[in-house]
C-alpha cells in the first residue's frame, strides 16, 4: 500500500514492533483530523506486522455501536482464530454482548461484562506468549467504555508482554473517555503521534501515485494543495476529478472540483462528530459575513464548542481561516444536507439574523432557501418576503420578485397575508404576462367588495379588471370603496404616490362605458370638457402623470389638433417628466397616442423608441409589447409597412394574445391593416380569426380593429360588410362623444366604401362633411379626405384637391397615403390627356410604394388597394365596352388585373381554377387582348356624371398568361 508523507510515522511503528518482539510491548496513539490517513497507516502497518509473523487483531469502532458493551473487544477476539476453551469463552462473550444491547437488561449485563474483563484480557495475554500480538483499533474515539477498560487493563501489563496496541483517533472528536488518554500516556512505552496535512512535496508524490506523472506541474501542485488543504482524502478526490476532466478536455485544463470531490467532502463530514458536521452546514448556509455570535445562537451551543468545530474543519482541509477554501467546498457541504434539515436551518438563520437587525436582503435569502415558513409563528417572515419582492420589482428583477412571493404564498399564512400575497403576485406577474394574473382576480375582487383588501391593492385591482374587460366589476370595487368612505387611489400622507384615482382616466380608456357607468364615475369623468382637469396653476409636482394625461385627452376631445401647441406641450411634458413604471405606463402611452393623433409622427417615433429601449433594458415583456404595438401604429402611418409588420408581430410574441386582454385589438388591427395593404389577404384573415373580447369594442383600440376589418372587407370585394364596419365606428364614436377623426376617419372610410358601390353622391356628402369637421386641422385626415373627395369629381376638378393633399402628406411624412394620392393624381393627368405628367407621377408612386415595402403600387380605388367588386361601372370610351363582359367575367378580370393568381382568384370567388381560366379566356376574346397586362388598358376608369372611377393598374402588374 502506498503511503504519502507518512514514512517517519511508519518507522516509529516498525521500531515499536521490534521492541514488542523483544518482550517490551507498547501503545501508540495515532491522532489526526478526519481523513488524514490514519486508517491507511494502520492497515499498512497491519500488513507489515502479519508479514513479520505477528498476530494482527483488528477492530473498527463505530459511533452506531458506541453503546454496545464490549463491542470492540468482541471484534478483536472473534477475529483471533481461537480454538477450544478460548473459542467457547469468545462465543459466551458474543452472547453476552448481544444481550447487553437489549435496553431492558443492558445495565445488569454491562456490569456482568465488566467482571469478565480479566478473563477476556487473559485470552490475549496467553496469545502473546505464543507470538507477538498487534492490536489495531481504528476510530478508537467511538469505542465503548468496557472495551476501553480492557485496553487499559492490557496497557498496564505491556512491559512484560509482547503486545503492541495501535489506536487511531480523530482529533476533532471530544474524547468519550478522557481517562483513557490520561492513563495511557503516563504509562511507559506509550507514545502519541499526530498526522499533519500533506505538504507540497506530498501532493506531488500523490499525483505520481494516483495520477499521471506528466501532471506534476508547479501550477497543478499549487492548485491541489490550496483546494485540498493537505487532506489526503480531498487531494485524491481532486486528482480523480482532474483525471476525468483531462480525459475529456485535455491535460492542460485547470483544476475543477467534480463529483469525486463532492463525495469526499460528504465522507469527511459524516466521519466527523455531529457538532463539527452541524457547524460546517451552518457555515455553508450562512455565508462568509456571518458573525460568531450569530453562529453560536443558530447552533445553540457555546463559543468553545464552535471554536473546536472550526479548528477541526480547518485541520480537515475544508476551511482556511474560518471559511471554505473553495466555493466548491461550500457547495459540496450544502449538497450533503438533507433538504428538510437545510430548510429548518435556513429558517433558523433567517430568524436569528432578523432579530440581530440584519438587512432584509440578507434575511430574505435564507427565507428563499428555506422554501416556506410557518408564518403564524413568524409573521415578520412573510412581511419581509413581500417587502423584498417590492424592492426586486423596483429594481426590475421580476423573476426574483415572483420567486420571493411564491415562497410567501407556499407558507402557512393568515387570510389577510394571503390576500396581500396574491395582490403582490398579480402586480409582479402583470409585467411579464397578464394571463397569469387572471386566476387571482375573483378572490381579490371578493375581498375588495368585502372591504378586506387595502386601498393600494384595490386601486391596482381596478386597473387589472379593466385590462380584462371586467368593467362592471371594476365599478363595483369603486362603489364599495366609496361606501366605506375611502379616498380611493389617494396616497396616505407621506406615502409615495402609486396611482391616480381610476375615476380620472377610466372614461378615457373606456369611452364606450354605458350611461349607468358614467353616472357612477361622476361629472369629473365626463369627456369633452376641461373644467375638471387639475388646475393649470397648480405646481407641476402636484399634478400626477395621469392627471396630465386626462387633461391631454380632454384637450383632444375639445377639438385641439396638431396645429394647437397645447396638445404637443402636454404630451411632451408627460414624456419628459415621467419615469416608466407600472403606474405611469398608461399615461405615457396616452401621451404617445396624442402625438400620433396630433400628426407629430417623428416626435412620437423618437419617444416610443426611447421608452421601448428602456423597457427592454429593464426586462419587462409587457411594457415592451405595449410599446411595440404603439411603434407599429406609428410605422403604419409613416408607411413603413415592413417595420410595422415586424413591430406588431413582436408585440404578440413578447406577450401572447391571451395575455393582452382588451388591448389585443391594437396589435391585431395593425397586423390586419398591414397585411391588407400588402395584398396578403389570407394572412389578414388569419389575424381576424383571433378572438377579441367584446369589451374591447368599448375602447379606442376596438375602433381601430373595426376600421382594419372594414378595409380588409373592402380589399376582399365585400363593400357592404366594409361599409357596415365603418358606419359602426361612426355610430360608436358619435354616441360616445369621442369623434376623433385623427383616430378613425370613419366618414372618409365610409365614403370609399360608397364609391366602391358606385354611390358617388353619398361618398361626396360624407367627404364634404369630414372636410368641414376637420377644417385646416388634422392635416393627415384632411389630405386623405381631399383625395377621396377628388375621386367623386370629374377629372378637371380634381388637380387642386390632389395637389393640396400631396403637399400635406409630404410635409407630414404619411408615405402610404402619399402613394394613393400620387396614383390618383397620375390617373387624373392621364384622363386629362397629359400623358407625360401621368407617367412621371406613376413612376413617383412606384418609388414611394417600394419605400413603403409594397410589392406593387396599389390602385387608388380603395383605401387598402384591394380588388374592386364586380358591380363597379365602367367607361365606354374604348374600342370594346367593358359591359360586354358578364358580371362573373368582370369579377375575374378585375382580380387578375390586381395581380392575383388563378388559384387565389378561385379561392376568393369560391369557384374552380378551371372556371377562372374559362372566364379569363372569354374576357381576353371580348376585349381583344392576349395577356393580363393588356387588361389594365381595357378596364381604365371613366367619369359618369362626375362619378367614381374604375380600377387602374400599372406596368408592374403580373404578366402571366391564362393556363
Amino acid at each position: 500500500m502506498n503511503l504519502v508523507e507518512r514514512g517517519d510515522e511508519f518507522s516509529i511503528m516498525e521500531s515499536m514492533l521490534g521492541s514488542c518482539a523483544g518482550g517490551h510491548g507498547g501503545v501508540l496513539l495515532v491522532s489526526g483530523p478526519v481523513a488524514s490517513g490514519k486508517t491507511a497507516l494502520l492497515r499498512a502497518f497491519g500488513a507489515r506486522a502479519t508479514a513479520a509473523g505477528a498476530l494482527y487483531l483488528q477492530a473498527t469502532a463505530s459511533e452506531a455501536e458506541s453503546d454496545l458493551t464490549l463491542g470492540v473487544m468482541g471484534q478483536l477476539l472473534l477475529g483471533a482464530g481461537l480454538l477450544g476453551a478460548d473459542a467457547r469463552r469468545a462465543r459466551r462473550l458474543q452472547g453476552l454482548t448481544t444481550a447487553a444491547a437489549q435496553p431492558e437488561c443492558a445495565g445488569a449485563l454491562s456490569a456482568a461484562a465488566m467482571n469478565e474483563i480479566p478473563e477476556l484480557c487473559g485470552i490475549v495475554l496467553e496469545k502473546a506468549r505464543e507470538s507477538t500480538v498487534v492490536i489495531g483499533i481504528d476510530d478508537a474515539h467511538h469505542a465503548d467504555s468496557a472495551s476501553l477498560e480492557c485496553l487499559l487493563y492490557l496497557a498496564r501489563r505491556l512491559d512484560v508482554s509482547r503486545i503492541l496496541v495501535l489506536l487511531g483517533e480523530n482529533s476533532g472528536f471530544l474524547a468519550r473517555n478522557t481517562r483513557l488518554r490520561v492513563d495511557l500516556l503516563r504509562l511507559p512505552g506509550c507514545r502519541n503521534i499526530r498526522l499533519g496535512p500533506l505538504q507540497r512535496q506530498g501532493v506531488a508524490e500523490m499525483i505520481s501515485v494516483f495520477g499521471e506523472p506528466g501532471w506534476r506541474t508547479r501550477k497543478l501542485v499549487s492548485q491541489l494543495h490550496q483546494m485540498g488543504g493537505g487532506s489526503p482524502l480531498l487531494t485524491r478526490a481532486l486528482i480523480e476529478d482532474h483525471h476525468t476532466s483531462a480525459t475529456a478536455r485535455g491535460a492542460d485544463t485547470d483544476l475543477v472540483p467534480g463529483e469525486a470531490f463532492v463525495q469526499a467532502v460528504a465522507t469527511g463530514l459524516y466521519r466527523s462528530d455531529i457538532a463539527t458536521r452541524r457547524t460546517a452546514w451552518a457555515l455553508a448556509v450562512a455565508g462568509p459575513d456571518v458573525s460568531l455570535a450569530e453562529l453560536v445562537e443558530v447552533l445553540g451551543g457555546t463559543r468553545e464548542s464552535l471554536h473546536r468545530s472550526l479548528r477541526a474543519l480547518n485541520d480537515a482541509g475544508l476551511l482556511d481561516a474560518g471559511w471554505f477554501r473553495h466555493e466548491a467546498g461550500r457547495a459540496a457541504v450544502l449538497r450533503s444536507m438533507d433538504p428538510a434539515d437545510r430548510g429548518r436551518l435556513e429558517t433558523r438563520f433567517a430568524r436569528v439574523l432578523h432579530e440581530h437587525g440584519a438587512a432584509a436582503t440578507v434575511v430574505v435569502r435564507h427565507l428563499m432557501a428555506a422554501g416556506k415558513v410557518d408564518a403564524p409563528d413568524a409573521p415578520w417572515a412573510v412581511r419581509t418576503l413581500i417587502e423584498a419582492a417590492d424592492r426586486a420589482l423596483a429594481d426590475d428583477d421580476v423573476e426574483l420578485a415572483l420567486s420571493r412571493l411564491r415562497v410567501a404564498r407556499d407558507s402557512r399564512t393568515d387570510t389577510r397575508q394571503t390576500l396581500e400575497i396574491r395582490a403582490a403576485l398579480t402586480r409582479a406577474a402583470w409585467r411579464v404576462n397578464p394571463a397569469g394574473v387572471a386566476q387571482h382576480l375573483p378572490e381579490l375582487t371578493a375581498a375588495a367588495l368585502d372591504g378586506r383588501l387595502g386601498t393600494r391593492y384595490a386601486d391596482e385591482l381596478v386597473g387589472h379588471l379593466l385590462w380584462f374587460g371586467h368593467v362592471e366589476r371594476a365599478l363595483d370595487v369603486l362603489r364599495a370603496a366609496e361606501r366605506r368612505g375611502e379616498p380611493f387611489g389617494q396616497p396616505r400622507p407621506g406615502a409615495p404616490h402609486r396611482h391616480d384615482c381610476p375615476r380620472r382616466w377610466m372614461a378615457y380608456a373606456y369611452p364606450g362605458l354605458p350611461v349607468s357607468a358614467r353616472a357612477c364615475l361622476g361629472d369629473d369623468a365626463e369627456p369633452g370638457t376641461l373644467e375638471h382637469a387639475a388646475p393649470e396653476h397648480a405646481p407641476s409636482r402636484a399634478r400626477s402623470p395621469h392627471q396630465r394625461a386626462a387633461t391631454l385627452m380632454k384637450a383632444l376631445l375639445a377639438g385641439a389638433d396638431g396645429q394647437d401647441g397645447e396638445v404637443i406641450g402636454l404630451a411632451e411634458q408627460i414624456l419628459q417628466s415621467t419615469r416608466l413604471d407600472d403606474s405611469t405606463l398608461t399615461a405615457l402611452l396616452m401621451a404617445l397616442n396624442a402625438l400620433v393623433l396630433a400628426d407629430r409622427l417623428d416626435t412620437a417615433a423618437f419617444w416610443c423608441e426611447t421608452l421601448r429601449r428602456e423597457a427592454a433594458e429593464r426586462r419587462a415583456p409587457m411594457w415592451q409589447a405595449l410599446l411595440a404595438s404603439a411603434k407599429a401604429r406609428i410605422e403604419l402611418r409613416t408607411g413603413a409597412l415592413t417595420a410595422a409588420e415586424e413591430s406588431a408581430r413582436s408585440a404578440l410574441t413578447l406577450v401572447p394574445a391571451d395575455g393582452w386582454g382588451v388591448a389585443v385589438a391594437s396589435p391585431l388591427a395593425t397586423s390586419v391593416y398591414v397585411k391588407t395593404v400588402l395584398g396578403r389577404l389570407d394572412e389578414a384573415a388569419a389575424h381576424l380569426s383571433v378572438a377579441v373580447p367584446d369589451p374591447a369594442f368599448q375602447t379606442p383600440d376596438g375602433l381601430l380593429h373595426l376600421r382594419a376589418r372594414g378595409h380588409y372587407y373592402l380589399a376582399a370585394g365585400r363593400p357592404y360588410a366594409a361599409l357596415d364596419d365603418f358606419l359602426t365606428c361612426g355610430d360608436l364614436m358619435t354616441r360616445w362623444e369621442f369623434d376623433l377623426p385623427a383616430l378613425v376617419p370613419w366618414r372618409t372610410d365610409a365614403a370609399e366604401a360608397h364609391l366602391s358601390l358606385g354611390e358617388q353622391d353619398r361618398a361626396r356628402a360624407l367627404a364634404e362633411e369630414q372636410l368641414a369637421l376637420v377644417g385646416r386641422g388634422y392635416r393627415w385626415v384632411r389630405a386623405a379626405t381631399l383625395r377621396v373627395l377628388a375621386a367623386t369629381l370629374s377629372a378637371a376638378h380634381r388637380p387642386p384637391l390632389l395637389a393640396e393633399a400631396i403637399e400635406i402628406l409630404r410635409e407630414r411624412g404619411h408615405r402610404l397615403e402619399l402613394v394613393r394620392a400620387t396614383e390618383e393624381s397620375a390617373r387624373t393627368q392621364r384622363e386629362l390627356g397629359k400623358s407625360g405628367q401621368a407617367r412621371a407621377l406613376a413612376r413617383k408612386a412606384q418609388e414611394l410604394a417600394a419605400e413603403c415595402g409594397m410589392p406593387v403600387p396599389r390602385a387608388p380605388a380603395a383605401d387598402t388597394g384591394g380588388p374592386l367588386p364586380a358591380q363597379q361601372p365602367w367607361s365606354s370610351g374604348h374600342r370594346r365596352h367593358p359591359e360586354e363582359l358578364s358580371n362573373a367575367e368582370l369579377r375575374v378580370a378585375t382580380l387578375a388585373v390586381r395581380g392575383h393568381t388563378n388559384r387565389q382568384i378561385a379561392d376568393k370567388l369560391c369557384i374552380t381554377i378551371s372556371t377562372v381560366e374559362q372566364h379569363l379566356t372569354r374576357a381576353y376574346r371580348k376585349l381583344a387582348v392576349q395577356r393580363r397586362a393588356d387588361l389594365a388598358a381595357k378596364l381604365s376608369p371613366f367619369t359618369d356624371r362626375g362619378g367614381r372611377e374604375g380600377p387602374a393598374t400599372h406596368d408592374a402588374c403580373d404578366r402571366m398568361h391564362v393556363g
